[in-house]
C-alpha cells in the first residue's frame, strides 16, 4: 500500500510538473490518476505541507512548489557553497545573526542561516514559509519580481496585508518599486535591529543577504551593514553566472 502511495505521489509531482505554469485541480489530479477525489485533496495537501506544490489561495489549484524547485538546485546548491563560507565568517566577526534567502512562488526560503550556533543551517528538506510583506528580505525579493507576478502575490494577500495594510495595490507596488531601487534596507523591531542588501546576477536579484543584532552591541550599525554589503559582493563574485 504505502509503495502505491508513493508512486501516486510522484505522478503527481510529474503531473504538476508537466502542465506548469497552469495549475493542477484535485478533480483533474483525481480522474487522471483513478483514484478518488478525497484521496487527491489528501495527497495534494501532503504535498503542500511539504513545500513540494504550492497553492496560492483556497479557492485556486496546485503548481510546483519551493521544495520541488530546489530538487534540481545547481545554481542554488552553489549559492549554498560559497555563500555558507563567506556568511559564517561574517557572523562570527561580526557577532550577528545572518542568512541567506532566496523567492520561490509566494515563499522565501532560508537556505542558509547562522544564528550563533557552530555551524550553518542548510534548510533545504524543512521550508519556512513566510508573507513576503512580513520580512525585509521578502520586500527585497518581491520588489525584484515582474510586476505581474506581484499583483497576483498582493492579490493573494486579501485585507491582511501587515505592513501594507490600509494601502491600495498601486500604492504597493509603488513601494515595491521604491526598495527595487535601493541598495539595502533596514529596520527595527523589538530591541532588534536587521539589514539586508540584495545578492545580484546580471543585474537581476537571486537572493537576499541579511543580519540580525540587538541594540546596544559595540559594534555600530553602519559597520556592519557595510560588511554586509561587502559579503554580499564576495558571494556574487564566487557564483557562476552561466547557473543562474
Amino acid at each position: 500500500m504505502e509503495i502505491k502511495v508513493l508512486n501516486k505521489i510522484f505522478d503527481l509531482l510529474e503531473m504538476a510538473s508537466a502542465i506548469a505554469p497552469r495549475e493542477l485541480t484535485s478533480s483533474e489530479a483525481a480522474e487522471a490518476l483513478g483514484i478518488p477525489r478525497s484521496t487527491s485533496v489528501r495527497l495534494l495537501k501532503l504535498l503542500t505541507e511539504k513545500g513540494y506544490l504550492e497553492q496560492l489561495s483556497p479557492r485556486k489549484g496546485y503548481i510546483i512548489g519551493p521544495a520541488a524547485a530546489l530538487l534540481s538546485c545547481g545554481p542554488y546548491q552553489e549559492l549554498s557553497l560559497h555563500g555558507e563560507r563567506l556568511l559564517r565568517s561574517f557572523a562570527v566577526e561580526m557577532k550577528v545573526s545572518a542568512q541567506i534567502c532566496l523567492r520561490q512562488g509566494n515563499c522565501r526560503l532560508i537556505i542558509c542561516g547562522f544564528n550563533g550556533d557552530p555551524g550553518i543551517n542548510l534548510d533545504l528538506r524543512r521550508i519556512r514559509r513566510y508573507d513576503l510583506n512580513l520580512a525585509l528580505s521578502g520586500h527585497i525579493l518581491l520588489s525584484h519580481a515582474p510586476e505581474t507576478e506581484q499583483r497576483e502575490v498582493i492579490a493573494s494577500w486579501g485585507e491582511n496585508r501587515g505592513v501594507f495594510t490600509g494601502l491600495s495595490d498601486e500604492q504597493i507596488l509603488a513601494h515595491l518599486k521604491e526598495v527595487s531601487l535601493q541598495n539595502h534596507i533596514y529596520g527595527e523591531h523589538k530591541g532588534k535591529q536587521v539589514a539586508v542588501v540584495p545578492i545580484r546576477i546580471r543585474g537581476r536579484v537571486i537572493a537576499a543577504a541579511g543580519a540580525v543584532w540587538r541594540n546596544g552591541q559595540d559594534i555600530s550599525r553602519e559597520e556592519i551593514l557595510n560588511r554586509l554589503v561587502k559579503t554580499a559582493e564576495q558571494i556574487e563574485g564566487f557564483l557562476n553566472i552561466e547557473s543562474f
